[in-house]
């Protein structure tokens, strides 16, 4: 049923941009190619500037060109004296715009449909966001080098004054896998300390637990 329904919106867009390319060359027959020209200009002129500002000021933008924008306004505002033109010649001008509205119809029929281009804002976003991913996992790949367990508690540290701080979503994932990572070492590394820590309710500086004293005995790091 969506399919069916998205197929009939595409036919009555392409029937539409049919009957508006009717217009439009009867609006060139009706006031003559210079005429046509200079009114394509000048409407093109006035519309790419006041578009090129509303997409600049909005949040997200309401379209990708600013120029196919005017281009447009400019086609619909010489399409609008060519459909009165073709109304005025009755069942030819009917017959006219029905036969452009079926060609056209007929080319979106045949013709294979484009595929959704990603805009360049888009496409560069998406490189910054595997770059970052890039990052984060050389930097979880560095932890699960024989680090010391003196340099994985400073590592905690860090990642519990970045949570503090307020870090975004992606900072979060990253940081939750760091933080398991250093979870398993020092259980592994020091099983009787990492037990005494998570006893104390786990703070943020492991060292105290996990760290050995003066005069204890060598513990694995």
């Amino acid at each position: 049923m969506r399919g069916h329904s998205a197929l009939m919106r595409r036919m009555a867009i392409a029937a539409g941009l049919g009957v508006g390319t009717a217009g439009v060359l009867a609006g060139v027959l009706l006031l003559g190619p210079l005429a046509a020209v200079i009114l394509l200009t000048v409407v093109f002129a006035l519309v790419w500037p006041l578009a090129a500002v509303i997409r600049h000021v909005s949040d997200e933008a309401p379209y990708q060109s600013s120029a196919t924008v005017a281009a447009t306004a400019a086609a619909a505002v010489l399409c609008l004296p060519g459909l009165v033109r073709l109304l005025a010649w009755g069942a030819v001008g009917f017959a006219v715009a029905l036969i452009a509205a079926t060609l056209f119809v007929l080319l979106d029929l045949v013709l294979p449909e484009r595929r959704h281009r990603t805009s360049r804002r888009r496409r560069k976003l998406e490189r910054m966001s595997e770059r970052q991913g890039f990052e984060d996992e050389a930097l979880i790949a560095s932890l699960q080098c024989p680090l010391s367990i003196e340099e994985l508690c400073g590592v905690w540290t860090e990642t519990a004054t970045q949570l503090a701080q307020g870090a975004g979503p992606r900072d979060r994932q990253a940081v939750a896998e760091v933080r398991r990572i250093c979870l398993d070492e020092f259980e592994r590394r020091n099983p009787d300390g990492f037990h005494r820590w998570l006893e104390a309710g786990a703070p943020a500086n492991p060292g105290s637990y996990l760290l050995p004293t003066p005069g204890d005995g060598p513990t694995a790091l």
